[in-house]
């Protein structure tokens, strides 16, 4: 036997006598073991009488599908209207601002285009004072001219100083707007845009306009929300992160809302979905989070059901789960009969 074999046959060995020594039909242990288990589909049935029902008050709702318009939440970011106009009430004619990239602009920037936003209202004031000068030469030229006293030349010299002073006021007034609003003027603006960076494939999915839910961080997906109109702000958006910028307008005279803030914004989509739909006031929530509904599967009797919530609109709420179209819920009493199951309510 040469030493190939000899090892194989060694090997036969050692896989046969632990074959032999390991029962075949010998069960593995199982890894958990579940005592009393429940299934969601037995869970405890509540039966009241008539008079209990009428105490607890409640009221049910059918189950429907509908077609619910389609949010995606997107970070915005509060900033000063484009066009709310510079020191002198002026707004900028072809729509550009430098406002447009003000978010992104550290504190020291800031600082210095504030700066030269002062430097460029001096430019206006100096330029406003030239043209005046001019203007009056002109007009003294003119007289003089009618006296019989000056020159035709004159006249034209002192024309040409009125054009030329009259461009540098407007080429002053153009720089000034580029700067936008006075950054020491609008700490506290009464109206406020919100800027949204959208991913450029995204944008044709979503609806621009129709107004957007703004809501500040740390609010829930169900708090309270306001509402934001589109607007038309200069074109602005960001290469390095192909986004390209939404903005809308908010209200802001209470102040609740501060320059560069972030906030949460929930813009329409352009396709809506057919959904399992039902007042939000049927949720109802327990201690690890879970959100139920109580089902009313006969008169008087009601079963606790599972459900996922997926989005909130308005008063209603879409949601999956075990639950079916034309299922009839509790809407009004939910938390009464939560507190009666489990031995707390009345």
């Amino acid at each position: 036997m040469n030493e190939f074999h000899y090892i194989s046959y060694k090997i036969s060995v050692v896989m046969l006598s632990l074959s032999l020594g390991s029962p075949a039909n010998a069960a593995a242990p199982s890894p958990a073991k579940v005592d009393h288990p429940i299934k969601e589909t037995e869970l405890s049935t509540i039966t009241l009488t008539q008079e209990a029902e009428h105490r607890l008050g409640l009221v049910v709702a059918t189950v429907e599908r509908r077609e619910l318009a389609q949010l995606r939440e997107l970070a915005g970011e509060i900033t000063v209207p484009a066009r709310a106009g510079a020191a002198n009430n002026s707004s900028p004619q072809n729509g550009q601002s430098v406002l447009a990239i003000l978010p992104l602009l550290s504190p020291a920037e800031q600082l210095r285009l504030a700066q030269a936003q002062i430097d460029a209202d001096g430019q206006v004031e100096q330029a406003k004072v030239q043209l005046n000068g001019a203007k009056q030469s002109l007009q003294r030229a003119e007289q003089m001219q009618t006296d019989k006293v000056g020159t035709g030349r004159s006249v034209d010299d002192a024309r040409v100083q009125a054009s030329l002073t009259e461009n540098g006021l407007q080429t002053a007034k153009l720089r000034r707007e580029l700067l936008g609003p006075a950054l020491l003027a609008t700490t506290n603006p009464t109206e406020v845009w919100v800027r949204v960076a959208v991913y450029a494939g995204d944008l044709p999915k979503f609806d621009t306009h129709k107004a957007a839910s703004i809501s500040v961080l740390g609010d829930g997906l169900y708090s309270t929300s306001l509402k934001a109109a589109p607007i038309q702000a200069p074109p602005s958006a960001n290469a390095v992160a192909a986004t390209l910028d939404v903005f809308y307008k908010l209200s802001n005279r209470d102040g609740a809302f501060r320059l560069g803030q972030r906030v949460k914004v929930r813009i329409p989509m352009q396709a809506s979905a057919s959904e399992l739909t039902i007042p939000w006031s049927a949720i109802v929530y327990d201690v690890e989070g879970g959100a139920w509904v109580y089902q009313q599967i006969a008169p008087l009797v009601y079963q606790r059901r599972r459900v996922q919530v997926q989005r909130v609109v308005g008063d209603l709420t879409a949601l999956s789960g075990d639950i079916t179209v034309g299922s009839k819920v509790v809407v009004t009493g939910v938390a009464e009969l939560f507190g009666t199951e489990f031995g707390i309510g009345k």
